[in-house]
């Protein structure tokens, strides 16, 4: 198995939308000062944008979408309404698999829907499996809704 970080000192391939290649930074793990904290795959994920989506417009990180509720998404474009988010899976059952944690992230999303939002979900195994095509994805989906 490839995870994202092995992805740092080789190549990736040639992807959909841009028709180069692109390095993952070798700076990965540096965080900047002004955002909260993220996860490794969170990072990841935006570094990977960051080198191979660079003409689009960057995702605004832990993005406040509802006006009552303090519901968080780790990536949002709010001029179009989309977001990722990036649910990890613990070995042992992490938040995002106990009943109570799936049920508050169901209620989230239905919010989300409610408010106009569309959420793209990606598994911590898309992350490691198929990063790139992940990142891809949602690029496709925001190119498409700025079209419109």
């Amino acid at each position: 198995m490839i995870f994202l970080f092995d992805y740092i000192k080789m190549p990736l391939p040639v992807n959909l939308i841009t028709g180069r290649t692109a390095n993952m930074p070798g700076d990965y793990k540096k965080q900047p000062n002004n955002q909260k904290q993220g996860s490794c795959l969170e990072e990841g994920f935006l570094r990977l944008w960051r080198s191979v989506c660079c003409e689009l417009p960057e995702p605004i990180r832990e993005f406040r979408f509802h006006p009552v509720r303090k519901w968080r998404f780790d990536f949002a474009w709010p001029d179009v309404k989309l977001a990722v988010e990036i649910d990890g899976m613990a070995r042992g059952g992490g938040r995002h698999q106990r009943h109570a944690g799936f049920t508050r992230d169901a209620e989230k999303g239905r919010a989300a829907t409610e408010l106009g939002w569309r959420v793209l979900h990606f598994t911590g195994d898309d992350m490691r499996s198929s990063p790139v095509q992940s990142v891809e994805l949602a690029a496709k989906i925001l190119k498409g809704m700025q079209e419109k």
